[in-house]
């Protein structure tokens, strides 16, 4: 925690390893960013995702495109940063990994008929207690780097929900059902639904669901990172 709070009042040494950043790096040195596992290709990040959800939901919940940028690996580097993204109040990592993924999405093509993108939402309450949603920030830096409507008022989590983590595979399936709703406003024939990091894509499973029955055509997923079985 004090590590944290150090790095809102110096901002300019790495978040992991506290040297001083170089000109051109946020948050964290290139040293340490070289210790995430990043994704080869748009097709491997999208291949695995796909298998992870079906291996949880068969052919229960379909969608159109996928991307994740890092493997999430347990007590890696990648985990420090994002608990003190999530936790720890350093937003603005968030939509720095939002920018970062846009950018990748694009290098790849096929983002061109995204319609809007839609953040998982918090329960009020427990955005009340974190101040700000990640999963919202991250799409913020999305949505500028795809130069893409961000609708944060379409989707609302209507019931509070234990954190996922922890959670056996098929407690992590039940706790989100059912727990999303379409607030106001029409929703968008093709939706992009962000998180930050899916293990078994139970949670954008139930958004999506709310989404489809709000009337959205197609749901493509982002999220910064992929949890790997280990």
């Amino acid at each position: 925690m004090l590590d944290q709070q150090l790095h809102l009042l110096f901002p300019h040494v790495c978040l992991l390893c506290r040297t001083r950043l170089l000109p051109g790096e946020h948050y964290c040195c290139s040293t340490c960013r070289a210790e995430f596992d990043p994704f080869g290709s748009h097709s491997e990040a999208e291949g695995l995702l796909r298998r992870t959800i079906a291996s949880h939901f068969g052919e229960q919940f379909l969608f159109d495109r996928g991307w994740c940028r890092y493997r999430f690996h347990k007590k890696s580097s990648l985990q420090q940063v994002l608990h003190a993204m999530k936790y720890e109040g350093l937003f603005n990592i968030a939509k720095s990994f939002g920018s970062q993924l846009g950018e990748w999405m694009l290098s790849g093509g096929d983002t061109g008929d995204i319609d809007c993108i839609v953040a998982i939402p918090l329960h009020p309450l427990k955005k009340i207690e974190r101040s700000y949603n990640q999963s919202e920030k991250i799409a913020e830096g999305l949505a500028q780097s795809l130069h893409k409507p961000l609708r944060s008022e379409l989707l609302v989590r209507k019931r509070y929900t234990v954190s996922q983590t922890g959670l056996s595979a098929q407690e992590r399936k039940k706790n989100p059902e059912g727990a999303f709703q379409i607030r106001k406003g029409a929703v968008d024939r093709h939706v992009l639904l962000v998180d930050d990091v899916v293990t078994t894509g139970a949670t954008m499973a139930a958004a999506a669901s709310a989404l489809r029955k709000g009337g959205a055509e197609k749901i493509s997923l982002a999220a910064v990172a992929l949890a790997i079985k280990e």
